[in-house]
């Protein structure tokens, strides 16, 4: 969920990456994506515990938000090839320190905030030492003791330091043994079930998605990428999520029902940016997608608290679910945004200037 820094490069008409642009299209996914699984989970909270939706259909049109972790899925791995592939100073020493500095210190932030909100209204977790221990470094069987959807930042890190580790071998080679790889852990897991929360993330197709995202990035930094299209790729995205929904989302494998469309949605909007830019009247409404993981991660703690004041102001109980999804979301993206400007950008900024490489050594990849 996370990779919601802004690019420091852009792509131009030749395929060659130029430098202080940023990807407005990708910025505004990331705020969708985010604010999909924040009205999902919004909307089944308070329906399953207050209200009762207007519409029959309601909850099951809500719980399409889950598709936000696919796209973010798919944007991981086009950020990490669009912001290192044709960058020659690439070390995955640094590489990798960035990532860590941008998933933890925001990420540990939000388990204090949890921490103490649950404290204070009375429902402390009950988690073991090793538990939370577990949780702080996301090992995929505590991931989400503390936050729930923190699950996600498992595979996240998995595939940063997989993608680390391959570009080792150059971009193009290291791209194309890190989708081999992924892909016989997948059919391995599929014919050989693993046991343990670790076996089944290295196993599992959602890591599909991040190859996808990265072959996106991959053409498009190479040139290879169409001009053309984008639109017509966009509706074709469109159309697959809209079929998802009328047919039972929940038949089929979801890295096939959503994957996909998300793969779709992702290369659409780069083709659509990279050909035509991006208009200036949605490029107010990116500027969401810097906040999104800090969106992604404390919006549960805004829904708890919700819950909570409830039975204090009965009036919250009876607000339509969809409603009341809305205003959670409101609310939650307000939270993020704060949190975002006063301790997210300026801690990373402050971590990476502390702990990058030194001035002479930056001067020499320059």
């Amino acid at each position: 969920m996370t990779g919601n820094e802004q690019s420091n490069s852009t792509v131009t008409p030749h395929g060659t990456i130029a430098k202080n642009g940023t990807m407005h299209s990708i910025q505004l996914l990331r705020a969708i994506a985010a604010l999909l699984v924040v009205l999902y989970h919004g909307q089944l909270a308070i329906s399953t515990r207050f209200a009762t939706p207007a519409f029959a259909v309601e909850t099951y049109l809500f719980a399409f938000g889950a598709v936000g972790v696919h796209i973010f899925f798919v944007i991981s791995g086009f950020i990490m090839v669009y912001t290192t592939h044709v960058d020659p100073s690439f070390v995955a020493r640094d590489f990798l320190r960035k990532r860590i500095f941008r998933i933890y210190p925001m990420y540990w932030v939000c388990v204090g905030l949890y921490l103490v909100a649950h404290n204070f209204i009375g429902s402390p977790y009950q988690l073991s030492g090793s538990e939370i221990l577990g949780a702080l470094a996301l090992y995929p069987e505590h991931a989400s003791a503390i936050i729930g959807p923190a699950w996600t930042l498992s595979f996240e890190m998995f595939f940063y330091l997989c993608f680390g580790i391959a570009m080792k071998l150059g971009a193009t080679r290291g791209l194309v043994i890190l989708g081999a790889v992924f892909m016989l852990s997948i059919a391995t897991g599929f014919f050989f079930p693993i046991e343990g929360a670790l076996g089944r993330l290295i196993t599992n197709s959602l890591l599909l998605e991040f190859i996808a995202g990265a072959a996106i990035g991959w053409l498009l930094a190479t040139g290879r990428l169409p001009r053309r299209g984008g639109s017509v790729v966009l509706l074709l995205a469109i159309s697959l999520f809209g079929a998802g929904i009328a047919f039972g989302y929940d038949r089929f494998p979801s890295v096939a029902m959503w994957g996909i469309p998300s793969t779709l949605l992702v290369a659409g909007a780069v083709i659509w940016e990279n050909s035509l830019g991006f208009k200036k009247e949605l490029r107010k409404f990116s500027h969401f997608g810097n906040s999104s993981y800090v969106l992604y991660l404390i919006h549960l703690i805004v829904i708890t608290l919700t819950i909570t004041l409830a039975a204090h102001v009965p009036a919250i109980k009876m607000v339509e679910p969809a409603l009341a999804a809305l205003a959670i979301a409101g609310l939650s993206l307000l939270v993020a945004e704060g949190l975002h400007a006063w301790i997210e950008r300026p801690m990373t900024r402050w971590l990476n200037r502390l702990f990058g490489p030194p001035l002479d050594e930056r001067r020499r990849r320059s």
